[in-house]
């Protein structure tokens, strides 16, 4: 008996001094700081102790998120139908908003990250740290295509902030936490796991949106919006940006913008003000079950609907009907796919492009070009019809994105400011089905039925709301 007893202090001796140890290398040092600092990563030994994983990562990443509190204005409209001879009039009102959501510091000059959606409205913006200490902060820019944002705020000595992990090297059933103040409920730490990665077409940002959202059970809730979604090495690996939920609360699908992407819009932000995307002038399109049967079993790529002239793809050579399977050596799934990788190169960069034509596979070296200088050429070439608007087709790939069962319409691009469609409320990204009682399918025809219907003085149109994806008439007065 005195033998075993022997045993067993030695055995637990030995515990105490390994777990020890262990905490020695867990816990970090104390102390106050004399100027900003990231958080250290975090490499977790897991030996059954996952609790204490996660309250660690906790404490160290819960200093470098932030409170959001935003104030302002938004501009709204109603139309004034007592009129029955005339054109209802529009009037416009201004309403006070408020705004909450989360940040996370991310650079030691006090850049602080966030969703477009919350500061999209802010007069001001007010920032509130762990240590319960308020400062005000300025917007560094916005980008409504990725819902991303970036506000800044003057360091103190003792700020932490976090470091951005590679979101690629994420898998799915990998543990995360997210902290943010989901319904005003500062810090909240939430845990779950990696449900999904590259949720490409869920069709929330809109047609122009860049959409590559992580899925997460993490809970997140209104107000979670801006915060971080950390792995367990202590790196933010996504902006937590929206909840799929009839209830408006967690129903364990949260999506999360991916670190990898957070980053490249981050730095060109706070670099220009505004983000720089690439551009390489081709309508593509997924291949379809009927095209694969032409090709080898579980074939993946995309195929080219269309270029544009004198764009950087017709320049490097492309050709319709190519089918793009590489894009700088990652092999291309969907138009989506390419879609973002081609928007994430900077302009004037040589990319290879891996395509099948005819068979026969081919390498073929493309300039990108600049998204925002071959937009304001397009716009330049556009015809403004009477009503002030600038229309393009609605391609399968603009239904895709936006969840329209087929492709059809025409998409409005852009509105002349003070037009008659201006005053209506009409915007970029609606959607324009009808003239009267004329279904348009093109910028021709529709800019014909047009002109041919505001010699009555008004245009009634069948339009898609882009931002609430109502249908319903609109009039339209002119002259």
């Amino acid at each position: 008996m005195k033998i075993k007893n022997i045993y067993l202090v030695i055995t637990l001796v030995v515990t105490g001094i390994f777990f020890s140890l262990i905490g020695m290398v867990l816990l970090p040092e104390t102390g106050q700081a004399d100027e900003p600092s990231p958080v250290t990563t975090v490499v977790i030994e897991d030996e059954g102790g996952f609790t204490k994983a996660v309250s660690t990562i906790a404490s160290l990443l819960t200093p470098t998120v932030v409170h959001i509190d935003v104030s302002g204005t938004v501009v709204q409209s109603t139309y004034d139908f007592r009129d029955f001879f005339n054109p209802p009039q529009r009037r416009e009102y201004e309403v006070p908003v408020r705004a909450l959501g989360s940040g996370v510091l991310i650079s030691e000059a006090g850049h602080i990250i966030t969703n477009n959606h919350v500061v999209q409205n802010a007069d001001t913006i007010e920032v509130e740290l762990h240590d319960g200490s308020r400062k005000t902060a300025k917007l560094v820019g916005r980008d409504p295509s990725t819902d991303l944002a970036v506000v800044k705020i003057d360091p103190t000595p003792d700020m932490k902030y976090a470091q951005l992990g590679n979101s690629d090297d994420i898998q799915v059933g990998e543990w995360v936490i997210a902290i943010g103040s989901p319904r005003g409920l500062d810090w909240t730490v939430t845990a779950g796991i990696i449900s999904a990665k590259n949720r490409r077409n869920l069709g929330v940002l809109g047609p122009s949106g860049y959409e590559d959202f992580i899925q997460t059970d993490a809970s997140i809730n209104p107000g979670n919006s801006g915060g971080p979604l950390i792995n367990l090495n202590g790196e933010v690996v996504g902006i937590n940006s929206l909840i799929v939920s009839a209830s408006q609360g967690s129903d364990g699908l949260g999506f999360a913008i991916p670190s990898n992407m957070v980053k490249a819009i981050s730095d060109s932000l706070i670099k220009h003000g505004k983000v720089i995307r690439g551009y390489m002038g081709v309508n593509v399109q997924d291949i379809t079950h009927e095209m694969s049967l032409k090709l080898e079993e579980n074939f993946k790529g995309v195929i080219i609907a269309d270029l544009v002239p004198g764009g950087p793809a017709e320049k490097a050579g492309l050709m319709q009907g190519d089918i793009v399977v590489r894009f700088d050596e990652e092999a291309i799934e969907n138009s989506t796919q390419l879609r973002n990788r081609v928007a994430a190169t900077g302009p004037g960069k040589q990319i290879k492009v891996d395509i099948l034509r005819d068979n026969k596979n081919l390498d073929i070296t493309v300039r990108i070009g600049d998204l925002e200088k071959a937009q304001k050429l397009a716009k330049a070439s556009q015809t403004v019809d009477p009503l002030g608007l600038s229309v393009e087709e609605v391609t399968q790939d603009i239904a895709r994105r936006i969840g329209l069962r087929k492709a059809t319409g025409v998409i409005i691009t852009d509105v002349e400011q003070g037009s008659a469609s201006d005053q209506a409320g009409l915007d970029k990204g609606d959607i324009i089905f009808r003239v009267g009682n004329r279904e348009i399918d093109s910028p021709d025809e529709f800019s014909a039925v047009v002109a041919t219907a505001a010699e009555a003085g008004s245009v009634m149109l069948l339009l898609r709301d882009g931002r609430t994806g109502r249908i319903g008439y609109v009039v339209v007065g002119i002259g």
